[in-house]
Formats: C-alpha cells, sequence, structure tokens
C-alpha cells in the first residue's frame, strides 16, 4: 500500500499556505499525484437555510467570491510551480460539502485546513471537514494554520497513534502506513477509556505494534492511565507535546446517523484543539 493521489483544498483563507506547503512536502515523497480542489460555491448551500443568520455569516466568510477563487488559483499554482511530480486541478460543483464528498473518492489521502476560530465562517469550514472526514470515505489529513513546511524533507519524522482497540483505530493505523514507513519515531499510545477496557471486542495496544512490526514499523507503546474518558483528547494532545511529534493519527468518531456532522468528544477536542497536523480515518 501506498499513496499515488493527494487531494488538498484550496481557497483563500489565512490557512491555505501551510496546507499546501505539506501537500508538495507529501507529494513530492511519495511522488504522488497532487490535485488541488477549488469548492467556493456561487450557489447557496442548504446550511445557509439552517444556521441561525447564515446568509451574514456566507457573506463575512465570503465577500467576493471572484477574488477569492483566483486567490486560490495562485496560491495553488505558485506551490507547485517547481514541482517534480504530476499536479491537477479540480473544481467541485455544488456546496463544498458536496464537493469534498465527491471529489476526493480521486485520492488516497485528503489535505484539509483546520478551522480557526479568529476567521469567519469558522462553523461552516469546521462543518466541510467534518463532513470531509465521516463522508468522504478517505483518510483526511487537518493541517492547522502555522509557517509553511520545507518541500525538500518528509514533514512527519515522529508520529504519535492513538489506540483504543475498536475499528476506527485499526482503521486509521491502517491508513496512516505509508506515512508511518516513512517515521523515524512512531509512538502507539493507549487510550482505551476506562468503561471498555473489559470488553471482548477491544483489541490491546500490542495488536497494533504487532501489526506494525509485521509491516517493518517498530513502535513504541505508551499507555494513558485515565480514571473517565473525558480528559482523553486532552492528555493525547498532551502526550503528543512531550514527545514533540510532528503528526497525531486518530480514529474519528460521530454522534449517530441522524447527527453525522458532529464528532464525538476525543476527536472534537482534537480537531478543536490540535497545534500539529492529524489524521483522521473514519
Amino acid at each position: 500500500m501506498d499513496i499515488s493521489t493527494i487531494m488538498v483544498h484550496v481557497d483563500a483563507s489565512p490557512t491555505v499556505g501551510a496546507r499546501l506547503s505539506h501537500a508538495v512536502a507529501l507529494a513530492g515523497s511519495f511522488n504522488a499525484t497532487l490535485i488541488g480542489l477549488l469548492s467556493l460555491s456561487a450557489d447557496e448551500p442548504a446550511w445557509v437555510y439552517h444556521a441561525a443568520d447564515g446568509r451574514r455569516e456566507r457573506q463575512a466568510f465570503d465577500p467576493d467570491l471572484g477574488a477569492a477563487c483566483e486567490a486560490a488559483r495562485q496560491a495553488f499554482d505558485l506551490a507547485t510551480e517547481a514541482a517534480t511530480f504530476p499536479v491537477d486541478w479540480r473544481v467541485g460543483e455544488g456546496a463544498p460539502r458536496d464537493a469534498i464528498q465527491c471529489e476526493g473518492r480521486l485520492a488516497d489521502l485528503l489535505i484539509v485546513g483546520r478551522p480557526e476560530r479568529s476567521e469567519p465562517g469558522t462553523e461552516v469550514a469546521r462543518h466541510f471537514v467534518e463532513t470531509a472526514i465521516l463522508s468522504s470515505g478517505r483518510p483526511v489529513l487537518v493541517v492547522p494554520q502555522g509557517p509553511p513546511q520545507d518541500a525538500s524533507d518528509f514533514p512527519y519524522g515522529a508520529v504519535m497513534v492513538a489506540w483504543n482497540g475498536t475499528r476506527e483505530s485499526a482503521r486509521a493505523l491502517h491508513d496512516a502506513l505509508p506515512l508511518l514507513r516513512r517515521a523515524a519515531q512512531v509512538d502507539v499510545v493507549s487510550c482505551i477509556p476506562p468503561e471498555a477496557r473489559r470488553q471482548a471486542a477491544i483489541s490491546p495496544p500490542a495488536y497494533a505494534t504487532t501489526w506494525l512490526a509485521r509491516h517493518g514499523v517498530h513502535a513504541a507503546t505508551i499507555e494513558l492511565m485515565l480514571e473517565r474518558s473525558a480528559g482523553i483528547g486532552d492528555a493525547l494532545l498532551a502526550v503528543a507535546t512531550q514527545r514533540r511529534a510532528d503528526l497525531l493519527v486518530c480514529g474519528a468518531y460521530g454522534r449517530g446517523l441522524l447527527r453525522e456532522e458532529w464528532l464525538g468528544g476525543v476527536t472534537d477536542t482534537v480537531l478543536r484543539s490540535a497545534t500539529i497536523p492529524t489524521l483522521f480515518s473514519y
């Protein structure tokens, strides 16, 4: 398994520079095709009619659609002008949340920006990211705002994998394998909630490290001993800081089909607060 196609969401937000630099560095590392996806729609998406004061929020988020589209394309062209790997550009149809689902299935990995609380339209951007994670069927790398990544280097020398023994964490481990094979340091952090530790279907962290070893990846195990599940997200981020991780890998959890755009507690905490890129799989 390897990564042959990467799709990065491109817009005119302040986070696009960091997002593009990570996308270019990864595409160069894997010699993968990099697709820039523009998904700013002139049509009013459904959230306008459901969100309180949605029309005004849309105007604040996107006051000049034409200028935003042009700025996004220029940012992508500038980031990829020296690329030695194939580059493509696509414009998604319909609302952005529809575009990331439809177009995203062309890729092995999606890259989006983390919604920043200081930006206009944060909740709109957040719903877009949640849809990418829960509905695209692809692993999603969420990149926070920060300095551009050196495009000549593989960006994730130290990777931390959150493991709670469920299907979602096993899926995330599998999806992250191409990245883990290139990392110099891999930590598997056991974060099994107290109420789940005796469940027969929960796989112990040794299963994760054994599976990785069979794929040529040596990983250390760190166990979080928490008395309640509410603090798992914050504890994971604290360990990531201690271990100087460049990337966090997590299974993503939703809250049911009727509210599928809402993420579960740990996933929500990591998405809101992580200061390093996070790979989510669902």
